[in-house]
């Protein structure tokens, strides 16, 4: 049987959210609760899966959520014994009728409502286990409130709406959950923004284009924003006491537009609709007659492409392995160069420690210039490999299949400075999260290889950002990291693999103050502090300081799907600067 393709956006028949249970044995319970159910009627059947080696309990359950509308749901919890609940994730679509798919009601029950267990508080937002749906949640007062204003806007599954408790008109007695459709339980997180507390909340929102307006209510834009960001329809002016209604539409306005969904989520989908766990028996055969229809056009095309891959191949094939070898010879001439120049250094150290007359100072000035012809070896090597580089991607990009999911080549012209480099990063490499450089790129302005590691770094950022979206097409099996994309034939943006250093070294990682020098911040659903440790690295630039380096945090596998670049500046302290 063909399987059906992984889809590109959320599509439209899909709900898809993710929060926590708190409590003890949640796959325990949440058992025992489903059995019920199907006893008395309420889901049609269902199955559980744990797969080997995981954490995680996988539920299939196939429910009527109307006479005519049967729904497939899959309910995956994992246990979190140090945040004393577990971490669930629900994905659920309505089964496409006779004649076009069937969008998801809101009208409907929340699937959070039938399948929560007893027992267990269930309303707690995916973003922070302080947060919940159920209530309203006061917003922190100014030491957090810039924290919590990016993290609730991230939420992969939530909506927050904030509310202005007014001076004089309050609107306490408002309150979404009362007025929301059924469906839109476990989506809206309503929070309170006291008195004069809005003009703090509308500093922080300036870059987004959005404002609280007094006594009334806001939908906070979502990041990655959905384009395009009509202020107006998120702001809900006026009286709330005497009509909430025009608050309670423009939510439900909101959440019926075409959600943003990450890599994970897409995933969660396409494991859904391919695993057919919990499918009736009439549903088989339209699925199955469907899926041979669907894939026709498919297999036409791919035989047409078949055919233009293999002539590219006997036309570009010589070409590439050219490339390939010289591309071979410039990395070894670079180590050897680079090896030459580590020896210098070390000599030149010691003649410096133990210079005591006019003769070994003229020995030192020898050794000086020998250093520095050593060091503009190792640049002309590096440029070297560039020059082979470019060589190579040339072949290889005329011989990659187009994929629907692969990033958009960046732009040929290189930035002039940083400051261009930062702000065209942020808008065509979408699958990266660059850290503000401003200051750690200082100590580089002004040095005369300055647009050389420009233009290195940039063309690192675009290779980092093809690998992000090649995994993403292609799944972490072909690409589990960094190091197999530079090696994947099929790669065709990239840069040497020597200057990738995967990890530091085991004594680095032993000291305090080293490992501390190379933690820099990401957002809280990546690690609770705010904070993680990047010994990941790429060299930009070699020879004599500040040598610079470019540090990364690998989360193309996690929750974000995207690679987090922390630093880019001079060379860190290390073990021989300790």
């Amino acid at each position: 049987m063909t399987e059906s393709p992984k889809p590109a956006v959320l599509p439209v028949t899909v709900r898809a959210t993710s929060a926590w249970f708190v409590g003890a044995a949640a796959a325990a319970l949440l058992h025992a609760h489903l059995e019920g159910l199907k006893t008395a009627g309420i889901i049609g059947d269902f199955l559980h899966d744990t797969p080997a080696g995981e954490h995680d309990t996988d539920f299939h359950i196939r429910w009527p959520v109307a006479d005519d509308v049967p729904v497939r749901v899959r309910l995956t919890v994992r246990d979190v014994p140090e945040q004393d609940g577990s971490r669930y994730e629900l994905t659920a679509e309505a089964e496409a009728d006779a004649h076009a798919d069937r969008p998801w009601d809101w009208a409907w029950l929340s699937p959070l409502a039938v399948f929560g267990p007893p027992g267990l508080l269930r309303d707690i937002c995916d973003q922070s286990t302080a947060a919940r749906f159920t209530p309203p949640n006061p917003v922190p007062r100014t030491a957090g409130m810039r924290d919590w204003l990016r993290e609730t806007s991230a939420s992969p599954s939530s909506t927050s709406v904030l509310v202005h408790d007014g001076d004089g008109a309050t609107c306490s007695d408002v309150h979404v959950r009362e007025g929301r459709a059924p469906g839109l339980m476990g989506r809206i997180l309503e929070c309170r923004v006291p008195g004069a507390q809005r003009q703090s909340v509308n500093r922080l929102l300036q870059s987004t284009g959005v404002k609280l307006p007094a006594g009334g209510a806001l939908i906070l834009p979502s990041r990655p924003p959905r384009p395009p960001i009509n202020a107006e329809t998120l702001a809900v002016k006026g009286d709330l006491t005497r009509d909430p209604a025009p608050l309670f539409d423009a939510v439900l306005r909101y959440a019926s537009e075409p959600w943003p969904a990450g890599g994970r989520v897409l995933d969660r989908v396409h494991h859904l609709r391919t695993t057919r766990l919990a499918e009736s028996d009439g549903g088989r055969p339209s699925r199955t007659l469907a899926n041979l229809e669907e894939q026709r056009p498919r297999m036409e095309a791919l035989t047409t492409r078949h055919a233009e891959e293999q002539a590219l191949t006997r036309t570009f094939g010589g070409a590439l392995e050219d490339a390939l070898r010289a591309t071979r010879d410039a990395e070894g001439r670079e180590r050897a160069v680079t090896e030459e120049l580590r020896d210098a250094r070390a000599r030149f150290a010691a003649l410096v420690t133990t210079a005591r007359s006019g003769a070994l100072a003229a020995a030192l000035h020898t050794v000086g210039r020998r250093l520095q012809a050593a060091e503009r070896d190792a640049e002309a090597a590096e440029e070297l490999l560039d020059a082979q580089t470019v060589e190579i991607i040339h072949p290889r990009s005329r011989l990659a299949a187009p994929c629907p999911a692969s990033a958009r080549p960046l732009t040929a012209v290189v930035p002039n400075n940083w400051e261009e480099l930062a702000h065209q990063t942020r808008h065509e490499c979408v699958h990266l999260v660059l850290a503000d450089i401003t200051e750690t790129t200082r100590p580089l302005r002004g040095h005369p290889l300055e647009q050389v590691w420009i233009r290195r770094t940039w063309q690192t950022l675009g290779a980092l950002n093809s690998y992000a979206a090649a995994k993403t097409a292609h799944g972490p099996q072909l690409l589990p990291h960094l190091t197999a994309y530079l090696r994947w034939p099929d790669a065709a943006t990239l840069f040497p693999s020597t200057r990738h250093a995967p990890r530091e070294s085991t004594r680095l990682m032993a000291s305090p103050r080293l490992h501390e020098a190379r933690c820099f911040p990401v957002p809280r659903t990546i690690h609770p502090s705010g904070r993680v440790f990047m010994g990941e690295h790429i060299r930009i630039g070699s020879g004599r300081p500040p040598a610079p380096r470019l540090h990364l945090y690998d989360d193309t596998g996690g929750r974000t799907g995207q690679i987090h670049i922390g630093y880019i500046g001079t060379h860190l302290p290390s073990l021989r600067t300790n």
